[in-house]
């Protein structure tokens, strides 16, 4: 599962995978094996690499979160404070709890770091379906496939083949 995270105003992309009772996180080229348990009000987080080898030493922090709000909040790890919120921009397309109405604002796809746009799959006026691919940026020399979050229809298309994207540039939007 990808989720995408703004941590201090910067946009991330995290693929998250479960391994047991643990779960793996990958961000870019960096993958981690993370063990979390609740310790009163704050979490206790065992990070190792998931290669098992020398590569990295596993750490311990504690962290704290405190919410803000429904969205956006402090977290503390290890005397660093970041504010951090998940973003899911499925609530704002479908028509369901916290959805907004017909008509509303746009969605904006953004990037979630620098790159290159190898493609860009859809022109203003189509009509997608959720999961369906949109553009492809290559980032790290990975490339990644921005998908639909739900069925919508495409607003405006920001980007070409070839052009460089900064982090957080507006790709797409969708209505």
């Amino acid at each position: 599962m990808t989720v995408e995270v703004e941590v201090n105003g910067r946009r991330h992309l995290v693929e998250l995978g479960r391994m047991g009772s643990r779960w793996t996180a990958t961000l870019g080229r960096r993958s981690v094996v993370v063990d979390a348990m609740r310790a009163g009000d704050d979490w206790s987080l065992l990070i190792a690499p998931t290669d098992g080898g020398s590569s990295g030493t596993p750490l311990s922090f504690a962290v704290n979160i405190d919410r803000r709000g429904t969205a956006a909040a402090t977290v503390s790890v290890g005397g660093q404070r970041f504010v951090a919120m998940v973003i899911d921009p499925r609530r704002h397309l479908r028509g369901g709890r916290g959805a907004a109405p017909r008509g509303a604002a746009a969605q904006t796809l953004a990037s979630a770091m620098p790159g290159r746009v190898v493609k860009v799959l859809v022109s203003a006026g189509d009509r997608v379906v959720a999961r369906q691919a949109l553009a492809v940026v290559e980032a790290m020399k990975m490339e990644n496939e921005l998908r639909a979050p739900a069925d919508a229809v495409v607003r405006e298309v920001r980007i070409v083949e070839g052009a460089s994207v900064e982090a957080g540039a507006i790709l797409i939007v969708l209505e």
